[in-house]
C-alpha cells in the first residue's frame, strides 16, 4: 500500500468527523502526550523482551484488547496500571522520578513503612497538618 492509498483509506468521511477528532485532541492533549509516550516506551520494552500483548495481558490480569487500547496511546491510565506495567515489564516508567522525594528506596517500595516511622519522617520537606480537635461547646 503506498502513501496515497493509505491516506484515501483513512480519510475522514466528513468535515464534521475531522473537526470532532481535532477538538478531542485539542481538549485532551495535556494527558494524551503522556499516554503516547508511555505507549511507545511500553512497546519498545515488550519488543526487547519478546513479549506479546497476550502475555502482557496475562501478567496484568486483563484482556489483550485492553492492552491494545493502552498501546494505542489514547488510554488515560491509572497509577495502578502504570505500576503493574513497570512490574510486569521489569522496567521504569515513573519510579525513578519518585526517587527525588527521598522516601522510595528498594526496601520501602517492596514493603510497608517500617514500624516506628511516620510518613512525614520519610518525605523530605513534608510537614503534617495540625490536627483539629473537636469543636468545644461554648
Amino acid at each position: 500500500m503506498n502513501t496515497l492509498d493509505y491516506l484515501k483509506a483513512n480519510e475522514y468521511k466528513s468535515e464534521a468527523d475531522f473537526i470532532t477528532k481535532a477538538q478531542y485532541l485539542k481538549d485532551n492533549w495535556p494527558w494524551l502526550k503522556y499516554s503516547y509516550a508511555i505507549a511507545i516506551k511500553v512497546r519498545r520494552r515488550m519488543k526487547e523482551l519478546g513479549m506479546s500483548q497476550k502475555e502482557l495481558a496475562m501478567q496484568l490480569g486483563c484482556t489483550q484488547q485492553h492492552i491494545s487500547v493502552l498501546l494505542g496511546g489514547k488510554a488515560n491510565m491509572t497509577l495502578e496500571t502504570m505500576a503493574k506495567l513497570e512490574h510486569a515489564l521489569l522496567f521504569d516508567l515513573i519510579g525513578n522520578s519518585l526517587q527525588e522525594f527521598n522516601y522510595l528506596n528498594d526496601s520501602s517500595v517492596s514493603g510497608p513503612i517500617p514500624k516506628g516511622f511516620k510518613t512525614s519522617e520519610l518525605v523530605e520537606g513534608y510537614k503534617p497538618r495540625k490536627k483539629k480537635g473537636p469543636k468545644s461547646a461554648k
